[in-house]
């Protein structure tokens, strides 16, 4: 797996579906393949948006506090949008 890397990974642009392309630098920092699943959540600052692989979304939560049922109920409630 590549170095690790923080900060700016790349710009992305929003297309007519509202679609965007993680860069490949990014996917490549944040180990992202083709048909991994990802959680975005609003960033802390007004139009932010943090992006997690869901293995370490799970993990984030656990050293949150989370525990294993509620975040399996998280899981659970979790649908894809189209």
């Amino acid at each position: 797996m590549a170095e690790k890397k923080t900060g700016f990974l790349g710009s992305a642009t929003v297309g007519t579906k509202g679609q965007i392309v993680i860069p490949s630098d990014a996917r490549e920092a944040m180990g992202i393949k083709e048909g991994d699943k990802v959680v975005i959540l609003g960033g802390p600052r007004e139009g932010s948006v943090l992006v997690f692989r869901v293995e370490s979304f799970d993990m984030f939560l656990q050293k949150a506090g989370i525990g294993e049922d509620d975040r399996v109920e998280l899981a659970a409630s979790h649908k894809p949008t189209k």
